[in-house]
């Protein structure tokens, strides 16, 4: 199970794929989505220029943070000091951190690790800024909290055409989102049916059994020292079996 075929956005495919590489794995790119800025709307504006109204902000992806720090800083020279910042893993909390932001991030690094933060837990307004669409599980889980919810989609995925090897060339598929498991499709992934599949969630394992990858399994996290355990132990089952955590982590485009 050493060569990966790894689907994800153009955008962040490079690091994932540099990360697997670095501990022994060969990597297939399979660049199968582009990440696009959404336009900003007036009501985008409005959110951006309330920022300090919100108790607590979320990020559920490196994209999210970049493109909300280039949207904000435009009406905030300075940061608030109000709301709390939160990030669904350490890659989606690092442009925060390079600007002095101090962030939070849940262990696990998952949805449902960040509904177990009291700090979150105890906001009355949260904004959540993420990629248009998504899951909402975690906005549906602060509003059972009784908090009010606004949600920020900072850009869009938008279907590539990729080139794609061989069935035989590839050991195990990886896909990044449920997004990014369909635009494999729309690029002929289903002739890797039949090799096992990682996926970031439950939700999109059963997406990838349902498209007819019966192998289909979800990780806990896909930040590379959990996926790199997960591919390791797979080699060592030969691909039999369910030996990962059944977790909704953030979005992985």
């Amino acid at each position: 199970m050493r060569r990966v075929l790894l689907a994800r956005a153009a955008e962040t495919l490079p690091a994932a794929q540099a990360a697997l590489e670095a501990e022994g794995f060969s990597v297939c790119p399979a660049p199968v989505l582009t990440l696009a800025p959404r336009l900003e709307t007036d009501s985008d504006r409005a959110l951006a220029l309330a920022l300090d109204r919100f108790d607590a902000v979320v990020v559920i992806s490196e994209a999210a943070a970049r493109g909300a720090l280039l949207r904000f800083e435009r009406f905030w020279p300075q940061w608030p000091l109000h709301p709390q910042w939160f990030a669904v893993g350490a890659r989606s909390a690092e442009p925060l951190r390079a600007e002095g932001l101090p962030v939070t991030v849940p262990e696990p690094p998952t949805t449902e690790g960040l509904l177990t933060l009291p700090a979150l837990r105890s906001a009355q307004e949260t904004l959540i800024l993420k990629g248009e669409g998504g899951r909402p599980d975690l906005e549906a889980g602060l509003r059972t909290l009784g908090q009010r919810v606004e949600t920020l989609a900072l850009y869009a995925r938008v279907v590539q055409p990729c080139e794609l090897p061989s069935a035989a060339a590839v050991d195990v598929v990886v896909v990044g989102s449920g997004a990014c498991l369909d635009a494999l499709l729309a690029s002929g992934g289903a002739r890797f049916r039949a090799h096992p599949l990682l996926a970031p969630s439950a939700r999109v394992a059963a997406l990838a059994q349902a498209a007819g990858f019966s192998n289909a399994r979800p990780l806990a996290s896909l930040a590379p020292v959990a996926l790199v355990d997960a591919l390791r132990r797979l080699s060592l089952d030969g691909g039999a079996g369910d030996n990962v955590q059944s977790a909704s982590s953030g979005e992985l485009p």
